[in-house]
């Protein structure tokens, strides 16, 4: 079963839709029925400010049930803001602190070379294998929307930057955890099959 995390502030209908067509079992993280033992994997969507997404899922009693469940290394996949929300702290909201998962912080995009907020398709540039590109045509534009970007203290957890900046981290992974800066749920084909490559790992 896949575990959708519903942060009051994420493109819910996209994803649950997505998943549909795929014909995947899934359930929200809103739902009160759940039995965690049966998740198989994490999808966080992206879409939301930093400090009010950790905000919600506190007042859920989630923040802190999510790490516990992300450490148990079920494979998770964080988009947008659910990749930023990995990291120590954020710019966007100074006062609140991540979830702590990997080391540096979220930066505001601050470049002449690219707008701010950063919108629209865009090529990356893999640098370290992951398992989510696999048979995706590395020429493929994926589709952004975002204002911060991740600045992972490790470099052995990025796996893509931007084409044409590479102070732009666009991937991450640890282990079992992928981040995404990029919307593979509005990237067409290039970004279904990304998701179907996550789906498909095996624990």
């Amino acid at each position: 079963m896949i575990l959708i995390i519903d942060t009051e502030t994420s493109n819910l209908g996209t994803w649950m839709r997505l998943l549909n067509d795929l014909n995947k079992k899934f359930v929200l993280s809103s739902d009160k029925t759940i039995n965690f033992d049966n998740i198989s994997k994490i999808i966080f969507p992206g879409i939301g400010n930093f400090g009010r997404v950790v905000s919600n899922l506190k007042k859920k009693n989630f923040f802190y049930k999510l790490i516990e469940l992300i450490e148990k290394d079920i494979p998770y996949l964080g988009v947008c803001i659910g990749m930023q929300i990995l990291f120590e702290e954020s710019e966007e909201s100074p006062k609140t602190v991540g979830m702590k998962i990997l080391k540096g912080k979220v930066k505001k995009i601050d470049s002449k070379d690219l707008s701010c907020p950063h919108n629209g398709w865009n090529n990356i540039k893999i640098i370290n294998d992951a398992n989510i590109f696999k048979y995706i045509d590395k020429n493929k534009d994926l589709y952004f929307n975002h204002s911060y970007y991740c600045s992972p203290e490790l470099e052995k957890n990025i796996t893509s930057k931007l084409s044409d900046n590479s102070k732009i981290i666009t991937s991450i992974q640890k282990k079992m955890i992928f981040g995404v800066q990029f919307h593979p749920e509005k990237s067409m084909i290039a970004g279904t099959q990304i998701i179907k490559n996550f789906l498909d790992l095996k624990c």
